[in-house]
C-alpha cells in the first residue's frame, strides 16, 4: 500500500470558514441594502406625497379662479420652498404653468394616461431613474369644493361632495438619498471587510487548534505503520479530539509493548532452541563417536571401558538435562498451578538434606543446618520446596572445594522466611551476578557437561519461588564464597 501525503486540513478549514463567512456576509449585506432602499424611498414617497397634498390644497383657489398669474407665482413658491419641479395641470388634462428647477436634469416624464388616471380623483407615485438622473414623482388631484364660499380666507363647507378641478405633479430629485445609501454601501462594505478580517484571524486559531492535532495523529500513525511505536501525539484537551489522542497514545503504548515482548519472546525462544542445540549437540557427538569406535573394534578392553563410562556420563547428563527443561517448560506454562500446603520448613529443608549427604560425602563436603527456634508453618508447594534446595546445595557443592562446609541457615522475619546457602567455593565475579538466573548461563564457561550441570538448575529455582510470591538474591565474592538466599511468604496469595 502506498502511503501518499494528504492536502493539508487546516488549508481545506481555512477555506471553508472563509466561504462560510463571505457568504453569510454577502447575503447580510445584500438584504441591509435592500431593506435601507425600501425605507429611504419609502420615507422620501411619504414625504412628497405629504409636500403635493399641501400644494393642491394651496393651489385650488387660484385655480378655480382661474387666476392664471396667481397660480404661477404660487407654484414658483412652492417649487423653490420644497426644491422641487412641479407641473399644475387643468381639468382638461392640459399643463397650464410649471415651476422649479430644470425637468430635463430631473427626468419629468408624465404619461396621458397617468394624467387621466389622476383626474379621476387616483393618485400615482413612481421613480425614475435614466443615466443621468434619479428622480420621484407624485401626482395628486387638485378638488374643488362647490359649496365652499371664500370670505376673506375662510371656507364655509356646505356639502362634502369633492369635485376634481386639475392635477398637480411634483417631483424631487433622489439625489440626496442616493447619496445617503452609497455612504452606507460603504459603511457595510467596511463593516464587511473589518468582519472578514475578524473572520480570518478567528478562522486560523480554530483551523489550526483542530489540524493540529490531527496531523500530528496522522504523523504518528504514520510512524506507527513504519515500526515506530516511540512517538506520541502532544494534545490535550476535555474534547473529542483530546479523548481520541488519549485513546490513540494508549492503543500505541499498549501495542507498541505488545510487539517488543512478542520481540523479545521471539529472542528468547531462538536463543533457547540455540542454548538447547548447543547443549544436545556436544554430547550427542560424543555419543555418535564412541559408538562408531566401539562397533568396528578399533579400541582395547582399557580403552572400551573408558568410552563406556563417558558415554554413561553422556547420557545421565542429557537425561537430566531433558528432565530440566521439561520442569522449566511446565514451571513456566500459563495452565502450571502450586500444589501448596501448611508444612514445617525446617523439617522440610531436614529431609532434603539427607539424600544430598551422599553426594556431598563423595566430594569430602560437610553440610550444617542452622535454624532459628521459632520458624512458623508456611503455605508452600513441598514438592517444589525440595526441588529448590537439591538445585542450590547440588550447586555449591559443584563449586565447593574438598573438605569445605556448606552452611544453609532458616530464620523468620516476620512476614515469611528466609533460607539462605553458603559455600566456601571459588566465587562469582560481579558482572555475572545478575545473569546467574537465566537459562543456560554459566560463570564458568570452561566447564564442560562432565560437571553434570545443565545450566538450568537457578533458573528453576527462580521460577518456583516466583510462584511462591518470593524473591531471590545472591551474594559472592571471588575467592570467598557464594551465599544464595531465597525468601519465601508465610501465607500464600489468594
Amino acid at each position: 500500500m502506498k502511503i501518499t501525503t494528504p492536502k493539508r486540513i487546516f488549508t481545506r478549514l481555512m477555506i471553508s470558514y472563509l466561504v462560510v463567512t463571505l457568504a453569510v456576509l454577502g447575503v447580510i449585506a445584500i438584504i441591509f441594502i435592500n431593506l435601507m432602499q425600501k425605507y429611504f424611498f419609502s420615507i422620501e414617497g411619504f414625504q412628497l406625497e405629504g409636500q403635493g397634498e399641501k400644494a393642491a390644497s394651496l393651489l385650488e383657489r387660484p385655480l378655480l379662479e382661474k387666476d392664471l398669474l396667481t397660480l404661477s407665482r404660487m407654484a414658483e413658491t412652492i417649487a423653490f420652498s420644497y426644491d422641487t419641479y412641479l407641473w399644475v395641470i387643468d381639468g382638461q388634462g392640459s399643463i397650464i404653468t410649471t415651476a422649479g428647477i430644470d425637468p430635463h436634469k430631473l427626468g419629468l416624464q408624465v404619461e396621458k394616461y397617468e394624467i387621466a388616471h389622476v383626474l379621476a380623483g387616483n393618485y400615482v407615485t413612481k421613480q425614475i431613474t435614466g443615466p443621468d438622473y434619479n428622480s420621484l414623482i407624485h401626482m395628486t388631484p387638485i378638488y374643488e369644493n362647490p359649496g365652499s364660499i371664500f370670505d376673506e380666507g375662510i371656507v364655509s363647507i356646505k356639502d362634502e361632495k369633492m369635485n376634481v378641478i386639475g392635477a398637480l405633479a411634483i417631483c424631487h430629485p433622489l439625489w440626496p438619498v442616493t447619496v445617503t445609501i452609497s455612504k452606507l454601501k460603504r459603511l457595510v462594505f467596511y463593516a464587511a471587510g473589518g468582519a472578514t478580517i475578524l473572520a480570518l484571524f478567528l478562522g486560523y486559531s480554530l483551523s489550526r487548534k483542530i489540524a493540529r492535532p490531527l496531523e500530528d495523529m496522522s504523523r504518528v500513525a504514520l510512524s506507527v505503520s513504519q515500526g515506530d511505536y516511540q512517538n506520541r501525539i502532544n494534545y490535550s484537551s476535555n474534547d473529542e479530539l483530546g479523548q481520541l489522542a488519549d485513546t490513540l497514545n494508549y492503543a500505541i503504548e499498549h501495542f507498541g509493548t505488545t510487539i517488543e515482548q512478542q520481540h523479545r519472546l521471539v529472542e528468547l525462544q531462538q536463543e533457547f532452541i540455540s542454548h538447547v542445540s548447543h547443549e544436545f549437540r556436544a554430547p550427542l557427538t560424543s555419543l555418535q563417536g564412541f559408538t562408531e569406535l566401539l562397533k568396528e573394534g578399533k579400541c582395547s578392553a582399557g580403552e572400551r571401558d573408558n568410552y563406556l563410562e563417558i558415554m554413561h556420563k553422556d547420557t545421565v547428563f542429557l537425561g537430566r538435562l531433558v528432565q530440566d527443561l521439561l520442569d522449566l517448560t511446565g514451571l513456566e506454562s500459563q495452565g502450571f498451578t502450586l500444589q501448596k500446603e501448611r508444612c514445617a520448613p525446617g523439617a522440610a529443608l531436614g529431609r532434603s538434606l539427607k539424600q544430598l549427604h551422599y553426594t556431598a560425602a563423595l566430594k569430602d563436603i560437610t553440610l550444617s543446618l542452622h535454624v532459628q527456634e521459632y520458624v512458623p508453618d508456611i503455605e508452600a508447594d513441598e514438592m517444589r520446596l525440595h526441588q529448590i534446595m537439591v538445585n542450590l546445595v547440588e550447586n555449591a557443592i559443584r563449586f565447593s572445594p574438598p573438605g569445605s562446609e556448606i552452611k544453609l541457615s532458616l530464620h523468620y522475619d516476620g512476614e515469611g522466611i528466609m533460607i539462605s546457602v553458603a559455600d566456601k567455593g571459588s566465587g562469582i565475579p560481579a558482572a555475572d551476578l545478575p545473569l546467574i538466573w537465566n537459562r543456560f548461563y554459566k560463570v564458568d564457561k570452561a566447564r564442560t557437561r562432565c560437571d553434570t550441570g545443565t545450566g538450568l538448575g537457578l533458573a528453576i529455582v527462580k521460577r518456583i519461588v516466583e510462584l511462591h510470591g518470593g524473591r531471590v538474591s545472591v551474594e559472592s565474592e571471588p575467592g570467598k564464597g557464594t551465599i544464595v538466599s531465597i525468601w519465601l511468604p508465610q501465607k500464600a496469595d489468594l
